[in-house]
């Protein structure tokens, strides 16, 4: 090869590369936590086809660690293009506050901010113009879906009981993802009258919480047909606890979940576990997609540039070996992200961010 032409290519690897967008992903969660760590690693699949540096940022469920990252990436010399930050345990405000003092663009994903919160700091590109936009999922569809699939998947002579009993685990009492999953449970509660919910309890999004509260309340409640849980990591805690009161899961007491993990999959393919909803992992992938837009000039165009969409998508039983397999995330990089964006997709006048089609969407 001819020498000038190698250090021309060289020449140009080098100028591609130092002027790549950064990409900075805040994770609220724990580096060995199965939904946190999918959602980041998905994300990164995303931002290596459409062309960004992406870095992850663990805090290890910890409100003040979350904040410190905030700080230490506002001050560092190498400073992200764009950070995607995550409404847990409340804490956007202040990491947009902090975020804000920097010429980094921020992306909120996953967990709204509250009303309240909305209330002060209004909608992006508002009080913080250094917030460009924002994506999450719609919870309350999910939350009432949990509960329509547990109740699909009982025998008639069980629908025919005049009362049914449920146990209720939310993830806390206060961020928007467990109000919002809340209230689609007591929408379903509201068009099924037969289903009498005994105690609606928290367990910090924690299996091993969620097993000892459950073992709590089957010494409450000796009858319980149905546990709903706002997780797969509670609905298998609770799992256990049901395991103790020598039960059988999937045939006198039926328990849903959410967040598509490969455990709670398996225990659906046992029939222990009646579903788990999910593909929201997908939610900070999503928002690279609208971020690539942005900078080809593609502005977000919905209302006070806010989306919520609903991802969820349920898995039964026939379907966990088709979608564990597409959670291999050795997969992932055969994905054609580009095909979502509108830049790339001409005729897109909407976004699509359905989670199965994407999954299934091989290059």
């Amino acid at each position: 090869m001819n020498i000038k032409y190698l250090a021309y290519l060289t020449g140009i690897f080098f100028f591609c590369s130092a002027f790549a967008i950064k990409i900075t992903f805040l994770v609220p969660g724990k580096s060995n936590e199965d939904f946190w760590v999918t959602a980041a690693e998905f994300t990164r699949a995303a931002a290596l086809d459409l062309g960004f540096e992406y870095e992850v940022l663990y805090a290890e469920r910890d409100r003040e660690n979350m904040v410190d990252l905030a700080y230490k990436i506002s001050n560092e010399e190498n400073k992200p293009d764009f950070v995607l930050i995550v409404n847990e345990k409340n804490s956007a405000p202040q990491m947009l506050k902090i975020l804000s003092n920097s010429n980094i663009k921020v992306f909120l994903v996953h967990v709204d901010l509250t009303d309240d919160q909305k209330k002060v700091i209004k909608h992006p590109r508002s009080l913080y113009k250094n917030w460009i936009g924002t994506i999450v999922a719609d919870n309350v569809p999910a939350g009432y879906q949990i509960m329509n699939e547990m109740y699909k998947s009982i025998p008639e002579e069980l629908k025919a009981k005049k009362v049914l009993k449920l146990l209720a685990i939310n993830g806390d009492k206060e961020t928007k993802t467990s109000l919002e999953r809340e209230k689609g449970l007591y929408k379903f509660l509201n068009e099924n009258k037969s289903i009498q919910l005994l105690q609606l309890i928290a367990a910090e999004w924690d299996r091993d919480i969620a097993y000892q509260k459950t073992n709590y309340m089957f010494e409450r409640y000796k009858d319980i047909d149905f546990i709903w849980a706002a997780n797969d990591p509670i609905a298998l805690g609770a799992l256990k606890a049901v395991y103790n009161q020598q039960k059988l899961p999937g045939k006198n007491i039926y328990i849903g979940g959410l967040n598509w993990s490969k455990e709670s999959l398996q225990e659906i393919k046992k029939g222990t576990i009646s579903t788990s909803l999910g593909g929201h992992f997908i939610n900070g992938a999503c928002a690279l997609a609208v971020i690539y837009d942005y900078l080809k000039g593609i502005d977000i165009n919905s209302p006070n540039y806010e989306m919520k969409i609903n991802f969820f998508s349920p898995i039964g039983k026939k379907e966990v070996d088709e979608y564990y397999k597409y959670l291999d995330k050795n997969n992932w990089s055969k994905i054609n992200f580009k095909k979502y964006t509108k830049f790339y997709n001409k005729s897109l006048k909407e976004y699509k961010f359905n989670p199965k089609d994407i999954l299934r969407d091989y290059k």
